[in-house]
């Protein structure tokens, strides 16, 4: 169920030093996340091109997992920005959290990296 790989999952902070342009980072907030990859279905695809949205990936994590929408995930080397969160139960009595991810165009520099 969470066997595809492993994510982080961060804030968006502003850094800056006094009298500099202020600059966007990711924080890690929760490190080495166990998740799976699901199939996006046709029905979540045009319900988000009617919002004018479009969902890149949709993965699970296990269900304590601290994640908000608009926080932002890091698998490998692709950020996402998490459009939308979902408490689903999988198999009768085990519980996840379903995320829908929007790729990112212009990556953000990682706080620690």
């Amino acid at each position: 169920m969470f066997d595809t790989g492993i994510c982080t999952i961060c804030d968006k902070t502003e850094t800056s030093v006094a009298g500099l342009m202020p600059t966007e980072r990711l924080v890690p907030k929760v490190e080495k996340v166990y998740f799976g990859t699901r199939m996006i279905s046709y029905n979540r695809m045009y319900e988000a091109r009617g919002a004018d949205s479009q969902i890149d990936k949709l993965i699970r994590v296990p269900e304590g997992v601290s994640v908000e929408p608009d926080d932002y995930i890091i698998i490998g080397s692709d950020q996402f920005r998490v459009d939308a969160v979902a408490d689903v139960i999988v198999r009768r009595s085990t519980r996840a959290r379903e995320l829908s991810l929007i790729r990112l165009e212009d990556y953000l520099d990682v706080v620690g990296e």
